[in-house]
């Protein structure tokens, strides 16, 4: 009675749908994106998304990245390692082969005619009539699948740090120039008061005031140095070799415009976002792993066959035939607490998969709005930087003829610096933006 009632619990189990639903229908997809505006008539760019900057300097460093790039090469080898699982589930598929030899003898007799050998040689295999077996092969491979999924979104994530930190040492660059520029002004200035104390046109306190200037944009030299430093050997370690005596190619950030990039459907993530497409591949492992706990309620059955046969004293052949039948009758609800793992598992997966997309989804609208806004941003930088440069100027011919005071000059060069460095780190962001804007989107279009 209990071997009827496990046969039905069997049959039930395997009436039973196993797969998740499409994951067309675990999220619901948007038509378009909220900030896409005209860029959804931009051409779209291709898989080496990095060179649409068109820097040849940004090329060979991500070229460079992907082939050295020390997480790279670990999520190669975790790759292979996940190949290697297949190959085991695919094993259980097969007839498995041993064969053997064995040698004994007598030492009370001393000669060879007391040496005794033999040789014998077996087959067995797994019938998969339930498909056990192939479910766990499944979810080997879409185990697999997925490891090729992260390792696609670790070299997408490798090739934006390697251009978001060049990028970065660039404005650095520039940021350092700048710096250098006040400084020369800052000392021109005080040349100016210290020509004018020295005629008694000004008091000691111009002189002082300015000196404290001075000592500040001198003091602002070393620390962008540093970050200059700190950006490079970064890099470095991006590209896999040591930082020791490193140093970034050259480039002008100012002359690098971000490109007008097509951020596509919304429904196209579910297609290039490699983090998208490795949440559904294990979403496609955890279906199999259900499968495969709602097979092993069945019966196994086992075929074996042998032959031994002996070397010494006449040869001798013996051969086996067998064939086992077993089914579960008692687990202590081992069975059951593995079907119910899997089970759940599979519904953490769509929820990490919804999640997922929603994050996704939202990434590209951020990245979107961000970078209409910082193209926005640096047109009024653009002016800004502009004007100040234009008042210094005047502000420095009236502090010569007297019209002006000091303060009036130093809020002047003030401006100036920091309009130059704003510009100039609003170029930055612009290009962060853009960026962010192609990792949202998967990177370049492969469709």
């Amino acid at each position: 009675m209990k071997k009827i009632f496990l046969s039905a619990t069997a049959l039930s189990l395997a009436a039973c749908a196993t797969a998740s639903p499409p994951v067309s229908e675990l999220t619901r997809m948007p038509a378009s994106y909220d900030y896409a505006g005209e860029l959804t008539e931009v051409e779209k760019a291709d898989a080496l998304w990095w060179t649409s900057f068109r820097d040849a300097e940004l090329n060979g460093l991500i070229d460079t990245a992907l082939d050295a790039n020390q997480d790279i090469a670990g999520g190669v080898a975790a790759l292979k390692s996940a190949r290697a699982s297949v190959r085991v589930a695919n094993a259980s598929l097969f007839p498995q082969l041993s064969a053997g030899a064995s040698a004994s003898s007598n030492t009370e007799g001393g000669g060879l005619d007391d040496i005794s050998a033999s040789a014998r040689g077996s087959a067995s295999y797994q019938l998969d009539l339930f498909g056990q077996n192939r479910a766990s092969r499944a979810a080997a491979r879409a185990g697999y699948d997925a490891q090729v999924f992260d390792q696609r979104a670790l070299e997408l994530t490798v090739a934006s740090d390697v251009a978001f930190t060049y990028f970065s040492v660039l404005v650095a660059r520039e940021r350092l120039d700048v710096a250098r520029s006040n400084l020369e002004i800052s000392e021109r200035i005080f040349d100016i008061i210290q020509t004018r104390y020295d005629a008694g046109d000004v008091s000691r306190f111009d002189v002082e005031s300015q000196k404290a200037s001075l000592a500040n944009a001198r003091a602002r030299v070393p620390q962008i140095e540093q970050q200059v430093v700190s950006l490079e050997t970064a890099l470095s370690v991006l590209l896999g070799r040591t930082p020791q005596g490193y140093e970034a190619p050259a480039g002008d950030i100012l002359a690098m415009t971000p490109p007008a990039i097509n951020p596509g459907m919304p429904s196209e993530l579910l297609l290039r976002r490699p983090d998208l497409l490795s949440a559904e591949a294990q979403l496609r492992a955890a279906d199999a792993n259900v499968a495969a706990a709602q097979r092993a309620f069945f019966p196994s059955i086992d075929l074996s066959a042998g032959a031994n046969a002996g070397l010494t004293g006449g040869t001798s052949l013996i051969g086996s035939l067998a064939a086992s039948l077993a089914a579960p009758i008692f687990t202590g609800g081992r069975l059951e607490g593995q079907l119910d793992s899997a089970e759940a598992r599979v519904e953490q997966q769509i929820a990490r998969y919804r999640q997922a997309t929603l994050n996704a989804l939202r990434d590209v609208d951020v990245s979107l709005s961000a970078l209409a806004t910082a193209e926005q941003r640096e047109e009024q930088l653009v002016i800004a930087r502009d004007a100040a440069e234009q008042s210094l100027s005047l502000a420095e011919i009236r502090y010569r003829s007297g019209a002006d005071n000091l303060t009036s000059l130093l809020n002047a060069q003030s401006t100036a610096f920091s309009a130059s460095d704003s510009l100039v780190q609003g170029r930055l962001d612009r290009l962060s933006a853009a960026i962010d804007l192609y990792g949202a989107i998967g990177g370049g279009w492969n469709g």
